[in-house]
């Protein structure tokens, strides 16, 4: 077994403890096609999940939280809030108000009060027994979104109106994408292109090659970046118009890169090392995400600690680093949790270590969503928490935290 087949095999151990089964209504057909569905999805979207439940001692340290509108001592709303996202919008599966099926919705929310403006249904796309989840990312103007409904080739286009009080779908057509097996996706801040994660295996524990392709809207014209070395990129970012940052998980190599992507296509891994997160001896390697200026990484490192009484204290942090040396710049932001049960399981050491990560960037650099034990966002080092995410009781699913501005 590799190194990633093993990735994706204690993934999906930990995401199928995580759900609660006297929350989920069956689907219609067995769940052994959808297992082998999450498998595919669980290792580039594990940022995108959250842990649920009660976590027993929680503590914060080195930063603030504010509640949604608030301001600090001698600003006013809106210098607190310069350079921020009007909106973010959430998409999550629900099971609310439907018998048999799940229904996806994307939600527009207000990012100062964090209110419900606007919402539409997305469509779900089922295959091979089950729906993989949805991820999405965001343009830089703050109006475009895309949706990918993961591991199948549908991709939604989301229109914010300029009040974020509507906003219309339509299915982005993409030629060429028969052999799209990805699930990572990044819309470039013009809104012009979207980069992919791709990996054609036609044969089990073969691939012909693993890459990124980038992908001109308006012309549906494609640009490939690809590897026959064994491995996959995984959390797909842009810094700026023309370059993407990615995970690469490989047996010889591994470490966030940064490629251009300006060109016709060539070797991805011709593209260059840039600053990654600590590694932790969890295996897990969170998301980073990179400033347009190429100067800055913004990511999250959790360290499992024993506490002498057979649990674990976990510590999570949000982190800047320098993107060219590693460095830390500082520490945005630090949770503490005690008395966490060594043993799979909903809160376990194992679950927690991978459910702290930076999902979305503003182009300002200063503002970040972020999922650590609580989603919401990160002005400096300033954290408050936001709405946008059904409970699992009322979604019937396991919580989800997928949101982008």
């Amino acid at each position: 077994m590799t190194h990633l087949e093993e990735r994706l095999r204690r993934g999906m151990k930990d995401y199928s403890e995580r759900v609660r089964p006297e929350a989920i209504r069956p689907l219609r057909e067995p769940s052994r096609a959808r297992r082998s569905r999450v498998v595919r999805w669980l290792a580039p979207a594990m940022a995108a999940v959250a842990v649920t439940g009660v976590i027993v001692g929680v503590s914060l340290s080195g930063q603030r939280t504010e509640r949604p509108g608030a301001t600090q001592p001698g600003q006013t709303r809106g210098s607190a809030l310069k350079g921020m996202p009007r909106y973010y919008v959430t998409v999550f599966e629900t099971y609310a108000g439907s018998r048999n099926s799940p229904i996806e919705e994307a939600v527009v929310h207000d990012s100062a009060t964090g209110a419900a403006l606007s919402s539409v249904r997305v469509p779900l796309v089922k295959v091979q027994g089950g729906y993989g989840g949805p991820a999405i990312t965001a343009a830089a103007n703050d109006r475009t979104f895309v949706v990918l409904e993961t591991g199948t080739t549908s991709f939604f286009r989301l229109r914010v109106a300029a009040d974020g009080r509507s906003v219309t779908r339509s299915r982005l057509r993409i030629g060429g994408m028969a052999p799209y097996e990805g699930d990572s996706v990044a819309l470039s801040p013009d809104g012009t292109q979207l980069a992919m994660q791709v990996q054609h295996c036609p044969h089990k524990g073969s691939c012909e090659y693993t890459g990124i392709r980038i992908v001109t809207l308006a012309s549906g014209v494609a640009h490939s970046w690809t590897t026959r070395e064994a491995g996959a990129p995984f959390v797909i970012s842009w810094v700026g118009n023309d370059q993407v940052a990615f995970e690469w998980e490989g047996q010889s190599q591994s470490g966030y890169r940064l490629l251009n992507v300006s060109g016709p296509g060539g070797n991805l891994l011709a593209s260059r090392p840039i600053a990654s997160p600590q590694p932790e001896p969890t295996d897990y390697t969170p998301a980073a995400l990179v400033t347009a200026n190429g100067r800055t990484v913004f990511t999250s490192n959790v360290k499992i600690i024993p506490d002498g009484h057979g649990t674990n204290t976990v510590v999570a942090r949000i982190m800047e680093l320098d993107a060219r040396t590693g460095r830390l710049l500082r520490v945005l932001r630090t949770v503490t949790v005690r008395g966490v049960s060594r043993t799979q399981g909903m809160n376990s050491a194992t679950s927690l270590s991978q459910a702290c990560n930076v999902l979305s960037l503003a182009p300002s650099g200063v503002h970040l969503l972020v999922a650590c034990y609580a989603f919401g966002r990160l002005d400096g080092n300033v954290f408050t928490p936001l709405p946008g995410f059904p409970s699992p009781s009322a979604s019937g699913l396991s919580q989800q935290t997928s949101g982008a501005w």
